[in-house]
């Protein structure tokens, strides 16, 4: 029986892509966990059948270069695909860099349709499957969050047009509305404080903006490795289209089912602070 194999982006210690990378292992996979900072490993490296590569997804060469030595070391085939690596940061969009919202739309959008491009021929070859991690974030406004929520919707309509447009490629696409996951990245301590510019019109609430900033606010979250054997079974199942997986994720859909989009709004941005600073929900 020819090797089950799956590249997963995104794979840093103590991470959903780490995680989804030990669940892929256990389940008979050859897994390629790919990382941009091999420092970052941890503990991955030292498990029989996972096989560490370098890789900065916002990069064309990188990628490219990732996908010539998966072809090598596979021959040619890959039976699915992660598209998990990307960055998050909470700041007033009036306060944000331009330069810093471009950066994250590379990693959380376009770095999805460069892998995808790139792995493209090898999934089609043995007809896998893609799986995309979106968020919550991308069917709701939160404060705070418009870069970096506004980015995961364009990655989540780029992934339901891949599913469209690959289906008659034999492809499947399994994109994945996360809620909370308890990962090294959510945790307080690994967060700096967020600092507002001195003039920003925000200052008021700026220890509100923080607690958000550190993942505080909404605290309760999935466990990560429970999280990644959740996705992977989804995938394993053959499902196509979306699944919701992580704190909250389901309660996402019945809020944007169920009620209007202003008490969505409301009550999605009830602890966001901006009652404090206007006396009123805007």
């Amino acid at each position: 029986m020819p090797e089950k194999t799956v590249v997963v982006t995104g794979c840093s210690n103590g991470g959903l892509g780490a995680a989804m990378a030990k669940a892929y292992q256990a389940r008979g996979f050859r897994v390629f966990a790919t990382l941009r900072n091999r420092v970052k490993v941890g503990s991955l490296a030292d498990i029989e059948g996972i096989e560490i590569l370098e890789l900065d997804v916002t990069s064309e060469e990188s990628v490219y270069q990732c996908a010539k030595a998966v072809e090598k070391l596979t021959g040619g085939s890959l039976n699915i695909l992660v598209n998990n690596a990307g960055i998050s940061t909470i700041m007033p969009l009036l306060d944000t860099s331009v330069d810093d919202a471009k950066k994250m739309y590379d990693s959380n959008v376009w770095a999805v349709l460069l892998m995808t491009q790139a792995f493209a021929p090898m999934l089609i070859k043995s007809r896998g499957t893609i799986c995309n991690i979106s968020s919550v974030s991308s069917e709701l406004a939160f404060a705070w969050q418009g870069i970096y929520s506004s980015s995961k919707a364009a990655m989540t309509r780029i992934s339901e047009t891949l599913r469209l447009e690959m289906e008659p490629l034999g492809v499947k696409i399994v994109t994945v509305i996360l809620g909370g996951v308890e990962t090294t990245g959510n945790n307080p301590d690994n967060r700096k404080d967020l600092e507002l510019p001195a003039n920003s019109y925000y200052q008021k609430i700026a220890a509100i903006i923080n607690r958000h900033n550190k993942a505080l606010i909404h605290n309760k979250k999935q466990n990560v490795d429970v999280a990644a054997n959740n996705v992977v079974n989804d995938v394993l199942s053959g499902r196509t289209g979306f699944v919701r997986r992580g704190q909250a994720s389901s309660l996402s859909w019945l809020f944007n089912t169920f009620l209007s989009y202003a008490l969505t709004t409301y009550l999605a941005n009830g602890e966001s602070g901006l009652a404090e600073l206007s006396g009123r929900l805007v």
